[in-house]
This record gives C-alpha cells, structure tokens and sequence, in this order.
C-alpha cells in the first residue's frame, strides 16, 4: 500500500511478467480480504450494537477503496486515494479507542506515553524520506500519507494490546499484526519508488492484511466480543448484593437459575444450567470443552470480566448474577488479605451496578475467624 502498481489494462494480460502477476493476485486476495472483514464485522455490528465493531467494518472498506485507487488513472480519484490510507488509520484507532471503553479498561500511563515522541519522530521521518528520494512531491502526499497512517495504526495496535489479560491469543495476533503493519509503512515511505521494491512491499503489506483480518473476525466473532444475553423470562427474587451460600442452598438456588444469563466462577463443570457464561477456575490451560479457563492467581481477570459483565446488564437497566463457586480453591493459591481485596472490589462492583455475587462456601471450610472477617466484609 501507499505506491501504484499498473493495472492489467496498462500493461496488456500477455505482457504481465510474473512479478506483476503476483502482486496483481496479492491485490485481489486483500480486495476480498477486505470484504470479507467489512461485511462479517459489519453483521456482528448489527447484532450487538458495538461501535468498536462498526469502526473497524469501516475501516476495512476504507483498505479496500485504498487498494482500488492504485489501479484506475482517473487523477480525482487517484487524489481521493491519498485519504483512504489516513482514513483506514484514523478508523482503526477509533475502533481501538472505543474497544477499551466498550472494556472498560483505562489505558496505562506507560502505554500513553509512548505516544509522546511521535511528532518528532514524524518529523525525522519526513526529512529523511526527503534526503533519500530527493522527491518534494512525493514526500508531501505519499510519505506523508504513510507516515501519518503509520503512527495511528501503531497506536491504535499498542491500545488493543491493553486487553491482552482478556482476549488472550485473539487479541495478541491481532495487535501484533498491527503494529507490524504500521512499522512497515516506513520503508513504503522510502523504497516506494523504486521497482525492485513494489512487490516485496506489497507482499508484505498482503500478508499482514490477511493475518489482520483472520485475527479480527476470530476477535469479533468470540463469546467475550458478544453482549451477554438478557434475562426475558421472569425475575429471579434474589436482592442486589452479596450472598453467601451452603452447597445445599446453592444447588436450590442453581435450579431457580437455570436458562439465565449468569456469571459463574466453578470448580464443578458436570452439572452446569443451559445459559450460563462459566469460567473453569484451575492451574491447568485446557483447550476444547474448557477453553474458557481461569488460572486461581488471576483474580484481576476474574474482576475485570466481571465488572464488565456487570456494567453490560445496568446499562440496559437489568440485574446481573455471578456466581463464585470455588472460594475454596482461591484459597489455596492466593494469600488470605489478597482474597479479602478481591472479594472488596467485586462487592462494590456488585452493589454500585445493582447485582447479585453469590459465594458457595461451607462455613467448616474455614478457620471460625477467617470465615467471621469473611461475613463481616459481605456485610
């Protein structure tokens, strides 16, 4: 992206050299690569409404009109193909931006700062494109073009990487693939020019499309991407806040819940109600059935997945449920003032969104002390 490859049509099919070939065969697979995302993205769009969603659908057709300006001659729209490239960036950071709000999550500092040096790198980057093409024209729309989109990409790559904890491997090829793409825009800035370059450059810029565009709709496509399911049947009298609970009551209480929206930290996968979004708690990475698994020290992933599970039902003004049915075996692998923190923090995530928290636990599991600070911090 961001040099001009000749079309079929300028060249003659029969005089197309293999070298042009490939490239021409690149550009239709990112063409329908495109395509592909725009529309797929699109659809999840539709269904949950995440703007996060709409602006990469839109970004994609902003790459697909990008790619398509290099074949036709016409000088208006050869100029309208200066911005889709800035525009397919600036959307991508959109996009990235949103997601993290639609996550809840606050960019580190350290992220941000990073940032901060992009203007002058900008800078250097122009005056030294300049110094190597000797090309004023090209330098003020096509490097600069590819500069600019470059740092947004990047940026837009290093915010999605803040979500890492929760999307896991989905979300790590997707910004690693990213911010590769932004990096490599710098040396389309230089060697663009030059023939020897064009098809490396595009096969390049092909490969990181497609890896891109898998790794997104994988993204987009994923339970955690999806809004939970809402409650339509009738209400379950359970009040908002914290309960704790016996195994006995528990088994009760599950039946009431059974095709219902809820939350559920278990130890115990073989009975569990139609409906519900679980996460096996255990030190082991399961794949398949158990994919969705949380290791016992992560309890800044089982927060945060619930904050977010609990912010998603009081927008729509609607009573979420989490159930923590391995209090126990937390126990095990996290110090007791540790636990005490955790459970503080989901308490008032609990009570500020008008949820329910219901705690498995048999009283006999812990010391009469332990289980005394537990029920005085439930309230």
């Amino acid at each position: 992206m961001g040099w001009v490859w000749k079309s079929p049509k300028e060249y003659g099919v029969r005089k197309l050299d293999s070298i042009q070939a490939i490239v021409f065969v690149e550009a239709i697979m990112v063409l329908m690569a495109d395509l592909v995302a725009a529309g797929w993205i699109f659809k999840i769009y539709l269904h949950n409404k995440r703007r996060s969603a709409l602006a990469f659908s839109l970004a994609w057709i902003f790459d697909f009109l990008a790619i398509s300006s290099t074949v036709f001659t016409n000088p208006i729209f050869q100029m309208l193909g200066v911005l889709f490239l800035p525009a397919f960036s600036a959307l991508m950071f959109y996009g990235s931006v949103k997601f993290l709000e639609e996550e809840s999550i606050v960019a580190r500092h350290k992220t941000l700062t990073i940032f901060a040096p992009m203007p002058v790198f900008f800078i250097v980057y122009m005056m030294g494109v300049y110094a190597y093409t000797k090309d004023p024209f090209w330098t003020a729309t096509s490097a600069a073009t590819l500069g600019i989109s470059g740092i947004f990409v990047i940026a837009g790559g290093l915010l999605l990487k803040e979500t890492e904890e929760i999307y896991k491997t989905a979300i790590k090829i997707l910004y690693v693939s990213i911010i590769l793409f932004g990096v490599h825009l710098v040396p389309a800035a230089l060697f663009g020019t030059n023939e020897w370059y064009k098809p490396i450059g595009f096969t390049l810029s092909t490969v990181l499309i497609v890896t891109m565009v898998a790794a997104m709709v994988k993204l987009t496509s994923s339970e955690f991407f999806k809004p939970p399911k809402r409650d339509d049947g009738n209400p379950i009298n359970l009040e908002p806040g914290v309960v704790l609970v016996s195994e006995t009551e528990y088994q009760k209480i599950k039946e009431k819940l059974r095709g219902r929206p809820v939350l559920a930290f278990i130890r115990d996968v073989d009975d569990i109600p139609e409906g519900w979004k679980y996460y096996f708690v255990t030190t082991i990475p399961f794949q398949g059935k158990f994919k969705n698994t949380i290791n016992p020290t992560n309890l800044a992933r089982i927060t945060e997945i619930s904050y977010r599970y609990l912010e998603e039902f009081a927008k729509s003004g609607e009573h979420g449920i989490i159930v923590i049915d391995c209090l126990e075996y937390l126990t095990i692998y996290n110090s007791w003032e540790s636990l005490m923190k955790f459970l503080s923090k989901l308490r008032d995530f609990v009570i500020v969104h008008r949820g329910t928290l219901i705690v498995v636990l048999e009283k006999e599991s812990l010391e009469t002390q332990l289980y005394a600070q537990l029920k005085k911090l439930i309230g």
